[in-house]
């Protein structure tokens, strides 16, 4: 005799068949991609994932090994690789971060991939350059798309405004649990004794940091017992320079420009010694250090309306400054964070990073039927 129980689970059963798909995974090589690996291979098993990883291996993570996983290869020449007739065996194909015009043009001339294709959105990759037809491939390949997966949801106006979006849009994080594991190892390191207040400025040598716009705001604490670290490591080097220089002429030994690179362990004991950051950012950019210091319990500062600052105030309900109220500031108040705030704002961190609610969201993107 067989009960409705059985019936139920016969039916669950074929579901999960019905639903089984091979995933590729388009992901450059970054502090993110292994994280991201074991957070699937650990989580995800109803679905054959597989990735395709491409990139500075050596630049970006020296301590990923590739023959660590049954489904990871390193392709050494990405935009060829997707020219071959395997990228049509799979089911659907997730590109994390679409900076690459190359990869760009694959899915442009193999349009019929478009139904199986989701972008991650990483933040700069939003915006559009290159020549006209390079601009007309990248946003028709976006607004094609199956579906995208932004971060956070403020970034959905945006796509909305500058793209005719046609496909599904999600909301997914990677995995905050594993970041957050690497900051609790940071913070079992004996903490340097220091005698100044250390500021971090920016998280990248990229323009949209507006490191000179920050600086000139600071320079009324000139005299103040202050060091000013940037993080200038990534991102564009002629900028980097220009940073340093200002930060020299401002505020002369009291500046450091961060510009060798450091593993995540360092980097994360290097944001535990700092006491207030400072991002003047207005799109989607350095959420894992903003996170991560929110976490520590550090004071962050952000530029007011962007959509960083409504993101970590409204949706994270996160103790945030605006770098605008700089200006009518005293030393004091500028670094004064009480320590109810900093308390608030790590268990906000540390239930945004709730293994099983990450989980559901991607969960729903793997097995979402296609039609």
């Amino acid at each position: 005799m067989i009960s409705n129980r059985d019936v139920h689970n016969e039916g669950r059963n074929m579901d999960i068949k019905m639903n089984m798909y091979k995933i590729l995974h388009l992901f450059r090589v970054s502090n993110f991609t292994e994280d991201f690996i074991k957070f699937v291979n650990n989580n995800f098993i109803e679905n054959t994932h597989e990735f395709w990883i491409y990139g500075d291996r050596e630049a970006s993570n020296p301590r990923i090994e590739i023959s660590l996983y049954r489904n990871v290869r390193y392709i050494h020449c990405i935009e060829e690789k997707l020219k071959s007739k395997e990228l049509y065996t799979y089911d659907k194909i997730i590109y994390h971060g679409a900076f690459e015009q190359t990869i760009i043009n694959v899915f442009f001339l193999k349009r019929r991939l478009l139904k199986r294709l989701y972008i991650r959105i990483w933040g700069g990759d939003k915006f559009l350059a290159g020549n006209n037809f390079q601009i007309y491939m990248k946003k028709y390949v976006i607004s094609n798309a199956h579906a995208l997966i932004y971060i956070i949801p403020e970034e959905k106006q945006f796509m909305k405004k500058n793209y005719s979006i046609k496909g599904k849009q999600y909301c997914a994080l990677y995995n905050l649990h594993g970041i957050f594991e690497k900051c609790d190892i940071a913070r079992r390191m004996p903490q340097r004794k220091k005698d100044y207040i250390a500021i971090q400025l920016g998280n990248s040598a990229t323009p949209s940091n507006n490191h000179i716009l920050i600086m000139k705001k600071l320079l009324k604490f000139k005299e103040e017992n202050i060091k000013i670290f940037a993080p200038l490591s990534y991102g564009d080097n002629e900028y980097a320079d220009k940073v340093i220089k200002v930060g020299k002429e401002l505020f002369a030994e009291k500046f450091v420009g961060l510009t060798d690179f450091m593993t995540i362990d360092k980097y994360n004991e290097f944001m535990n010694q700092i006491d207030i950051a400072l991002f003047g950012i207005k799109r989607q950019q350095a959420l894992a250090n903003i996170m991560a210091l929110l976490y520590f319990g550090k004071k962050v500062y952000l530029r007011k309306g962007s959509i960083v600052e409504h993101y970590f105030k409204t949706e994270c309900n996160c103790n945030i400054e605006t770098l605008e109220e700089i200006d009518g500031m005293n030393f004091h108040e500028f670094i004064n964070f009480e320590e109810e705030k900093a308390i608030t704002n790590e268990k906000n961190m540390t239930q945004l990073s709730q293994l099983e609610s990450i989980k559901e969201t991607w969960n729903v993107i793997f097995n979402e039927r296609l039609d």
